[in-house]
């Protein structure tokens, strides 16, 4: 079988690119392709060698986009994996190879279905009254009201591939049921944004040490509760530094500068915390997440309803690095799942989940086996027969 990628979008989901590309390719009789940009290749490569079936195709950034989408027809490909699209949606609309079936990967579900002018506003609102994030007017409406343009072909684009028939991809069975309110999902397949390879795993989890708590992605608090989790170890701080270290495993964006203080303030009085300004190189990341013992998803627990349109990566890098996880209890997960993972009911909760791993070690060594099980089920070889 042939298979494409495309992503010429967000170079920074290389993961799911990865994802895909090594499943398909763990099939010898398969040929990859992956369609995208040369800034994206290093990262999709991950230092690794991918194999001889995985061949990439750049972009001439100084070119028209649909001139590139339509070299993809040359390759006379049986399938085509759209995993990133959030721009050039006229371009992506037009696009309509003659022989391929086409997966289109969900990210935001909201943002294909619901108006973008809703949307907006209430971004707006959130960052600006609810948040407090300072900046400047004219670029945030700006931004907003490019989007809200953008929306007419983005909306023909979605209803064109329902008419065609093409496959969707969600990263869970919750985003799947979201997507049923919407189209048919008859055709959707649940398929994640991290593989687990036995190959590269170690567990460098320190015995005896502080216990390691890895929370992945971005710090930001438009997504995540850093606000309420920093509090919490504020009013309890002599005890948490005590048992614990922390690793920030993302980076702090340049607009989180009163994180960031928060952050660096909880550093120098004795708090064992690791944080990043930059973008981690692939390696280093998983490297830090192996080094782990457990891994905590500090999502807004105000928003669990429309956080579950968009999947929480950390559900992913469990499987990864084969770490248990902490997740909001509202927050639903897969039944496959919940076995490695244990749950808290708000911030003030969760500290009562710091006591468990503390005073009780034995839930979190069995946490440990069962994640160990869950990723076994998400090796490249196992996940083909999702996409078969």
């Amino acid at each position: 079988m042939r298979v494409g990628i495309v992503e010429i979008c967000v170079k920074e989901h290389y993961m799911v690119v990865n994802a895909v590309l090594k499943t398909y390719s763990s099939q010898a009789s398969n040929e990859v392709y992956v369609f995208t940009l040369a800034e994206a290749v290093d990262l999709i490569q991950g230092g690794q060698d991918l194999g001889s079936n995985v061949h990439f195709v750049i972009m001439d950034a100084t070119k028209p986009v649909a001139d590139f989408l339509n070299q993809v027809e040359a390759f006379n490909l049986d399938r085509v994996h759209l995993t990133t699209v959030t721009k050039y949606f006229k371009a992506f609309y037009h696009f309509k190879p003659k022989t391929a079936q086409l997966f289109f990967h969900f990210h935001n579900i909201d943002l294909w279905f619901e108006s973008a002018i809703s949307i907006q506003a209430k971004r707006l609102w959130k960052a600006y009254f609810i948040d407090k994030i300072k900046f400047e007017w004219a670029t945030q409406i700006k931004y907003s009201v490019k989007d809200i343009f953008r929306d007419i072909y983005r909306k023909k684009f979605i209803k064109r591939l329902a008419k065609d028939k093409a496959k969707w991809i969600v990263l869970s069975e919750a985003q799947k049921k979201v997507l049923s309110q919407y189209i048919d999902v008859q055709n959707a397949i649940v398929f994640p944004t991290l593989v687990f390879e036995p190959n590269l795993h170690q567990d460098l989890s320190v015995k005896g040490a502080k216990l390691r708590i890895c929370i992945p992605g971005s710090v930001t608090q438009v997504r995540r509760e850093y606000e309420q989790l920093f509090n919490m170890i504020e009013l309890n701080f002599d005890w948490v530094k005590t048992h614990f270290s922390f690793d920030l495993l993302g980076f702090v964006p340049p607009n989180e500068t009163h994180l960031l203080e928060r952050i660096k303030a909880l550093e120098s009085n004795g708090l064992a915390i690791d944080y990043y300004t930059s973008f981690l190189e692939v390696k280093q990341f998983d490297l830090n997440l192996y080094a782990a013992d457990i891994l905590l998803s500090n999502l807004l627990l105000d928003q669990n309803e429309a956080i579950q349109t968009k999947e929480t990566a950390t559900v992913f890098h469990m499987v990864r690095g084969v770490k248990p996880g902490i997740f909001p209890q509202a927050f639903q997960l897969d039944s496959d799942l919940e076995a490695s993972v244990i749950k808290f009911k708000d911030y003030q909760d969760l500290l009562r989940v710091f006591h468990v791993l503390i005073d009780e070690p034995e839930q979190l060594i069995a946490l440990k086996q069962k994640a160990e099980s869950l990723s076994k089920s998400y090796t490249p070889e196992y996940l083909y027969k999702r996409l078969s």
